[in-house]
Formats: C-alpha cells, structure tokens, sequence
C-alpha cells in the first residue's frame, strides 16, 4: 500500500508538470483542459472553429494565455486580440501555427503562422505582447515573412544552450528543410538540410504533420499524398541539421501518412494513416529504439482501424499531452482518441477510439500545436546559486519502486540520495553530471543530466546617475552604461542585467526597462538586475537614482568684429549668463577664468561656464578683423548715360548707398542712370568699423538751343554750370572750330564772329581736367 501511495501522489504531481499545454482548443470550438488532473476536462467556451491546425499557450501555472488558428488570436477572455485578425495562416492548414516564448523575455511570443498547400505566405512570424491591453495581450508586429512558399509542416525544439529554439519547416518543390533559430535577440537565417524525400511540385503532397521527439534528437515527416510516407531524421539541436534515419512507405491515396507522435521516453512512434478512397483510417506503432532503418520498418504495428463511409470519426492528428497520453483527433466527431500508454510495446498501448467526450462541440483534422520538449522525460532541476538547495524531481515514469540519486559531487559528504524529490547543496561552482536509477517492476531505468552550479552574482553599488540637460525636468539615460559599474569584475558575458522600476519587479524578473529611459520624475530610483544567464534564478538587485541636472544658460555663440583703425585698442567678451542670480565658474579657451576677458587678435574664443552640480555649458565667441573701406571709383558711359562702378579694398563687408549717409544701401557697387551734378558715394562696413566716402560729379548738357532773345534757352554750355573741365570747344559739321570755352566764360550763343549762325546740328569737344575728352553734339534752332 505505501509504493502504490507513493506512485499516486507522484503521477498526480506531474499532471501539472507541463502546464504551459494545459488547455487545447481546436475543432469547432472544441476544448479540453489538463489541469485538474490526469484526465482531461472538457471545455465549451473556445470560439475557434478550424478545419486543422491550431495553437493554445498557457502561462506556466496553467493559466490560458491565448489561442490561435493561424488566422485569428484570441486572448483569454475569448475576445480577438487588437491587430490580432488578418493572420496569413489557414484552418485548413495541417499546422497553420505554433506559439513560441521568446527567449529571455517574459511578455514577448512568437506566432508563426503556414498557409496550406503551398500558396504564396508561406511561413510567417506574428509577436504578441501580453503585457499590453491590460495583460490581455497584444499583436505589435504581424505578417512578417520568413519563407515562401512551404509545406504545412512547422515544429519547434530547443536549442542546445537551453535558451533558444529552432523553428524547423520544409520549402515546397524540393527536400529543403529549413531552421530558423529564434535568439533574445530576433531571429537569425535558416539553416539548411537538404535531406529526405523529394516534394513534387505538387500541393497536396504539402500535407501531414512535422513533430519532434520530448527530447530534441529527433524530428518525424508525415508525407502525403504520392510520397506517402514517414521519415524519421536525427537533429542536431546544436547546428539545427537534419540527417536522414529511415523511411517507412505506406500503401494507398488519398490522404495517406497525417499525424505523427512520439512516445514520452522518446522510443516509440506514433502516425495515423488516412485512406479516403476506401473511406477508412488506422493508426500504427514503430518501435525507433535502435534507430536502425531495418528494425524500425520490421516493427510497424496497427494498433487501430476504424472505417467509416461518412469519414465521420475517421483518425487525424495525433498530439502528447501533459498526462503523458497521445490523443487522437476523429473527424467530425464529437470524441477524442487516446493511446493510454504510449511508452508501451505493441497492443499493450491500449488505445480508446472514444476516450473523451467534447459534446456538443466536434473534433476535427487538427489539434493543437506545442513545443515539444515541454513533455520531455527529464530531470527537472531548479535552484543553481552556490549555496542554494538544488531541487530535483523524477521524470514521468511508470510505477516507481524505488528512486537512487547520484549527484555528482564527488567533494560532498552527501553525494547521494533514495528520496523521489531530492534536494543537495554543491560544494563548488562547476558543471556536474546528475544521474538517476528508478527501479520499476519491469526493470531499472536511468536518467542523467548535467548541471552547472555558479556563484551567486553580486550587484555591485552603482554611483547616481546624473545627467546635464538644458531642461532638468526630463534626460535619455542609457542606462546599459551603468552594467560596468553592476558587474565589478564580473564577466559580462555571464551575466544579464535589466532596469526596474520596482524592487518587486526586479525579484521577480518582469517589466524591464528600454535600454534608453526617459525619466519620470527627478529624481527618481532605479533598481537593477543582475542574474545569471545559466542560471536565471541565481540574482541579486541594487538601485540608483536617476538625477536631471540644469546646465548653465548662456547667450548665443556670437561672430564679433574687431575694427583695425582701434588697433591696439581692447574689446571685451563675456559669458553672458542670462540668469543673474546663478552662481558659476568660468573657464576661457585662454586659461582666464573670469566672466569676462579683454582681446585685440582675432581668434575664436570659448568659454565654459560650470554650475554648482557639475553642468557646463560652453559658449563660443569668434573674433575676427574688419575695417572702414579704402574706396577707388569709376564713371563709365556716355554724357548723359553714366554708371558709377566703386571699388573698395580693405578686409570688411560692405554696402553702398548714393548720396544718403543714413539712406538704404544696397549689395552692389554699381549705380546706373546717374543724375548729373555733384554725388557722394558712401560705402559702409556692415561690421560697424565705419561709413568711408568720396565726391564726384555727373556731367550734363542741354540737347538743343533757341537763341531768339526770349529769355529761353538763349545760350548753350553744359548742365548745371559744370566747372570740372579745362576746355570745351565747339565745331560745325564740316569740324570748323566756332568756339572755345572755359570754366570761366559766358554760355556759346549761337554766334560766330558776332554773325549768327544757322538751324544745324553743331559738335563739341570737352577736355577734362584729367586730360579726358568727351564728344557730343547738340542742335541749333531759330
């Protein structure tokens, strides 16, 4: 009586061991939960309703999280998530998805998602965050194509290190598989086995489930259609590489090979075989304990047939469940299959066509895709800090007698133990090879399993976090630049550190913070992380306050002009600090470390100014040389028609204005269309070092005159009594001098020899006092 106690209370334990798949839905909402208890409960409040594939995920205590058909994401209130509809599954996809943790993160999953018969979404990637939407969860990323197009395969196995996972598919129209490691970090190319039967291009050939064993060494291929058949592959969880075992033909189309399983301890197969041309089913049992092509193929097995016209109840999917039978989808029906005792040879099984009762709802093609190294037969160990009590619980087993703990641990007075939930406290950090002996009725059986014990990490005290910021209300902290100060001489690469806003969050590894965190309040506490990477139990926490400093307010940086005519003359710089009650220091690019300096070079000068936290702020002042303009001009044209053309030397900017020392003045050195009389041009130097200037004069005349002695127009000379000149003599047409002016004379009235001269066009000939000469001609009219 105390061995049969003692192997109830056991097996009911580890009813609950995978409680991540404690709840399925599938079918026409169809469900069934596996957590209060060894056998499954039915449930009616699932709203999916799919043809074949399907997905659900639990939390680790059982709780349903989500649940999918490839299509849809429902969350666990039955409601579609936010962004959750439009998924490039199919419910008639064989595996249209599978849910995946990402690794290292406590809220983040993958949904990948395959369409059926090859067509063109192939193989996609969907994230759901169930943080968001009040813990309901939602799809921040969706639709994310990683390969197409593919068979309606999909399986996931954990990677070697225990942390990551492959997400291993096959491409259409060829024997290409593919891994896709999924990493902390996102997901990286495939890997790629081209092994096994060759797919035709043909899409229902795209049929029949992919599965891996509890423990990650093996994958199964169910082919249908022309192919059908079962291929059993060796994986390397380390490379994600497939290599072929064996292949197992099947006689008979359509559909031929579908479902697929293995037994718990990782020894038997399981695959159902559908033939619609004779309107029956069977499921069949391989014995794959020698890996050997030729026994494996030698012991093929029928265990169930079952024939029906309708294909109503007719066997599908097959699919381990956390008691640790395999359940069997029935077309169309209202019952579950279950093969009671998969680790069983032959009929010893013992299979139950009618094993669980879902009405009203029905069963049909497909049920739910998991992970499966969640029902890995294994040591389950827990608690790896130096120090700590490593737990140990025995795998999953048939009837225990008795149980011999070998721990490895060579330097520890108690290296061994009979107790089935074991607890031992290594006496050094190290890996250790753990290994186990049960006793059953039907012999001994041993497990092993290696461990790594580490020191507890130690979260080093880091200094505030202070940052300068021209607001103080609010800074960016990278807070990863705190991880040196954490870790001490602790290496990096063992270690994984995270930011909290609680200490409650930081124990229990949950809400991390983005590596660049805008604060909420200054100042504000953060508290940090450290844990183990192998060992995620094994942390400790510390805090820090995160601290938004106000740096120093100063003026604009500023161009000044140092005037030449003041040279040696000094001008002064300043800070310029706009708040006058602020106490700084200052620091110029000179070494003075006044407010204020005095300079005659120019030169860029840089000040830094420092307040009481520490905050600087760095004003620039750059001074450069300007003076007043040395100015040449020119008068270009005809009398009548002239243009001013200044040039300037001297270093400076500089504008013109005409005339006006305090009117508007333009870019250009150039004035046209001048008035005549007397002119000044002024240049000025936009750098206020001063406004040069220089006279001129515009020359002019009238183009006729009327010397009739009516007070009009009487006498010709040139416009406006211009003395500039030396001489101006004036010609008849044929170039007969008539007269010869000065800037002393009268005005030429006509006369030649006191006679008058007739209406004609008569010419002139100015000499300027620069020895320049003008020509011109103008009109007599009486």
């Amino acid at each position: 009586m105390k061995l049969f106690y003692l192997f109830i209370l056991f097996t009911v334990q580890l009813a609950f061991g995978q409680s991540q798949a404690g709840i399925w839905y599938f079918g026409e909402r169809a469900g069934v939960s596996f957590n209060s208890g060894v056998l499954p409960v039915t449930l009616t409040n699932g709203e999916l309703d799919t043809y074949e594939g399907t997905a659900t995920l639990c939390d680790v205590s059982g709780n349903l999280l989500f649940y999918t058909d490839g299509r849809k994401i429902w969350n666990k209130n039955h409601i579609v998530m936010p962004n959750g509809a439009g998924l490039l599954g199919d419910s008639s996809s064989t595996q249209s998805a599978i849910i995946v943790p990402k690794p290292a993160s406590n809220n983040l999953f993958y949904v990948f998602t395959v369409d059926f018969l090859a067509r063109q979404n192939g193989l996609n990637y969907n994230i759901v965050d169930i943080n968001l939407n009040g813990g309901l969860g939602d799809v921040i990323s969706k639709n994310n194509l990683l390969i197409a197009p593919t068979l309606e395969k999909i399986t996931v196995v954990k990677h070697a290190n225990k942390v990551n996972y492959w997400i291993i598919s096959h491409k259409y129209d060829g024997n290409e598989f593919v891994a896709f490691e999924l990493t902390p970090t996102g997901i990286n190319p495939p890997v790629s086995s081209n092994v096994g039967v060759t797919i035709q291009p043909i899409p229902t050939q795209t049929v029949g489930y992919l599965k891996s064993s509890p423990n990650g060494e093996l994958v199964a291929c169910a082919n249908s259609e022309n192919s059908n058949s079962i291929q059993l592959f060796r994986f390397d969880n380390t490379t994600g590489k497939l290599t072929l075992i064996s292949t197992s033909n099947f006689s008979g189309n359509p559909i031929g090979a579908y479902g697929v399983e293995f037994s718990p301890n990782n020894k038997l197969l399981y695959v159902s075989r559908i033939d619609s041309n004779n309107d029956s089913s069977q499921i069949y049992q391989f014995n794959i304990a020698n890996l050997d092509e030729t026994s494996i193929n030698n012991s093929k097995l029928l265990i169930a047939n079952f024939v029906s016209p309708t294909k109503t109840g007719i066997f599908a999917a097959l699919q381990l469940a956390p008691n640790q039978k395999i359940y069997v989808a029935r077309n169309n029906s209202s019952f579950l299959g279950v093969i009671n005792n998969p680790n069983s040879l032959g009929l010893a099984c013992s299979f139950n066509a009618n094993a669980v009762d879902l009405s009203p709802k029905k069963s049909y093609y497909g049920l739910p895709a998991f992970i499966t190294s969640l029902f890995n037969i294994n040591i389950a160990s827990s608690k790896f800090c130096l120090g700590d009590q490593t737990q140990f619980n025995i795998p999953n087993y048939d009837a225990i007698l008795s149980a011999l703990w070998d721990f490895g641990d060579v330097n520890s007075p108690n290296n061994s133990s009979s107790d089935q939930n074991a607890t031992h406290i290594f006496s050094s950090v190290g890996t250790y090879t753990v290994s186990l002996t049960v006793q059953t009725a039907t012999g001994p059986n041993v497990f092993t399993d290696e461990i790594k014990i580490v020191n507890k990490p130690i979260a080093n005290q880091p200094i505030d976090f202070e940052l300068c910021e021209v607001d103080s209300s609010s800074a960016l902290f990278d807070l990863s630049t705190k991880n040196n100060e954490i870790l001490g001489i602790q290496l990096a690469s063992d270690y994984k550190i995270s930011y909290h806003l609680n200490i409650d969050d930081a124990n229990n590894n949950v809400n991390p913070l983005v590596t660049n965190y805008p604060n909420t309040s200054n100042p504000q506490t953060i508290y940090a992380r450290i844990q183990t990477i192998s060992a995620s139990t094994c942390f400790d926490v510390t805090s820090f306050k995160l601290i938004a400093n106000a740096k120093p307010k100063l003026n604009v940086d500023k161009d000044i002009p140092y005037c030449l005519e003041n040279y040696p003359d000094f001008i002064t710089l300043s800070a310029e600090k706009l708040l006058p009650t602020e106490i700084l220091t200052y620091k110029w690019s000179n070494g003075l470390e006044t407010e204020s300096i005095q300079v005659n070079q120019p030169n860029i000068y840089s000040v830094t100014a420092t307040n009481a936290s520490g905050c600087k702020s760095i004003r620039t002042l750059k001074v450069f040389n300007s003076e007043i303009a040395k100015i040449k001009y020119k008068i270009e044209g005809n009398i009548g028609n002239y243009s001013l053309i200044v040039t300037t030397s001297g270093i400076g900017n500089y504008v013109y204005s005409l005339d006006e020392i305090n009117g508007s003045y333009q870019s250009s050195p150039v004035f046209n269309n001048l008035l005549p009389g007397n002119h000044i041009i002024y240049v000025k130097d936009v750098n206020g070092c001063g406004v040069a200037n220089e006279d001129f004069y515009v020359i002019s005349y009238p183009k006729y005159f009327t010397p009739n002695n009516d007070g009009i127009h009487d006498t010709w000379n040139l416009a406006d009594n211009f003395k500039e000149y030396k001489s101006l003599s004036i010609f008849d047409r044929y170039g007969k001098l008539l007269a010869v002016l000065n800037p002393n004379s009268s005005n030429w009235n006509g006369k030649y020899q006191e006679k008058e001269l007739p209406s004609s066009d008569y010419w002139f000939k100015l000499i300027l006092k620069d020895d320049s000469i003008e020509n011109g001609h103008f009109s007599l009219k009486r």
